[in-house]
């Protein structure tokens, strides 16, 4: 049956519609300011972009901006001020020139200021260990090092020695060629320790406990009042004790510095054993040692084995008369 439609159903349906536009038109309001409100944004960065661009490049390179042109108004009038004053005024590309060239001395100066330890092994066969020893002890002498131990060894078969140089730093290449004119080197190993930091930091320590004990002797010199004078002694002495500490590790750095240290092993060259042919004589001696070897190990053997031998005799005779006495016993029935 077909519901007929009445005043109030239309109204219902054409309110519901129109509620249905209104939504669907708000909707697309919101979406279409979203987009305005991004294109806006977009357009604006590239504006933004565009300006920053147009101030940072926007000067040629033969043009100064008014910062520019002030410094070096400002730097024209001081190099002026100093040529009326007398002094010498350096032009402007003199000015970079001479700073590298400063800091290319200073650099190399730093570099050939360094303090180095050195120290190094090696290993030397040789004909004769004792006459090498002593010859290298002596070339080290006389090259103004020392030998700071030195051990030798004869041995049952073989001599070994060691030795502990302190050569100068400078002859350190020397003494590896000396090294190999006694013989052949081997395992050679040099090592290279930089303590510039160390020695400098010492040497700022060292003259700051020079400034204190001098300005404490000023103070003990001038104190009147006996509390005064014990407390500076006090401190005075403590002073000094820390310097004496510092000159000594101060001193050592320095000594290993100017002497480098090189442990040396000496060992005997190898010698092959020398063969000596047997010949007939000695073919004769091992083939005669041979048949006495062979004699002797049967000889051994037939004492090992002659009880055996005797027992299964015995065995044999006791079989033996046994089957005669059947035999017989047999033959009388």
């Amino acid at each position: 049956m077909t519901q007929l439609l009445d005043d109030e159903r239309i109204a219902r349906m054409r309110s519901a519609v129109m509620t249905t536009v209104a939504e669907d038109r708000r909707r697309r309001a919101r979406t279409t300011r979203s987009r305005l409100v991004l294109a806006g944004g977009v357009a604006a960065l590239v504006m933004v972009g565009g300006i920053g661009a147009a101030l940072n490049g926007g000067f040629p390179g033969g043009q100064t901006t008014s910062s520019d042109s002030s410094a070096a108004q400002s730097s024209a009038d001081s190099s002026s001020a100093d040529s009326a004053g007398g002094a010498v005024a350096l032009a402007p590309a003199q000015v970079p020139a001479q700073a590298s060239a400063q800091a290319s001395r200073s650099a190399s100066g730093a570099d050939a200021d360094r303090d180095v330890v050195v120290t190094g092994s090696a290993s030397v066969t040789v004909s004769d260990v004792r006459a090498t020893s002593d010859s290298l002890a002596a070339w080290v002498e006389a090259k103004g090092g020392r030998v700071d131990s030195r051990q030798y060894d004869a041995g049952n078969t073989h001599a070994h020695a060691s030795l502990t140089l302190r050569v100068p730093a400078s002859q350190v290449t020397a003494t590896l060629d000396q090294l190999e004119t006694y013989g052949a080197v081997s395992e050679t190993e040099i090592d290279k320790e930089d303590v510039t930091g160390s020695a400098r930091d010492l040497d700022a320590r060292i003259k700051a406990l020079r400034i204190s004990i001098s300005r404490l002797e000023g103070i003990l010199d001038r104190a009147a009042v006996m509390s005064d004078v014990i407390r500076t002694e006090s401190a005075l002495t403590d002073r000094q004790a820390q310097l004496e500490q510092l000159v000594t590790q101060r001193a050592r750095i320095s000594e290993q510095v100017a002497l480098a240290t090189i442990d040396v092993t000496i060992s005997p060259r190898e010698r092959a054993e020398s063969v000596q042919p047997g010949g007939f004589h000695g073919g004769l001696r091992d083939g005669w040692n041979a048949l006495v070897t062979v004699v002797n190990h049967t000889v051994a053997l037939a004492g090992v084995l002659l009880p055996w031998l005797a027992l299964l005799a015995l065995l044999y005779a006791v079989l033996r008369g046994a089957r005669s006495l059947g035999r017989r016993w047999g033959a009388a029935r």
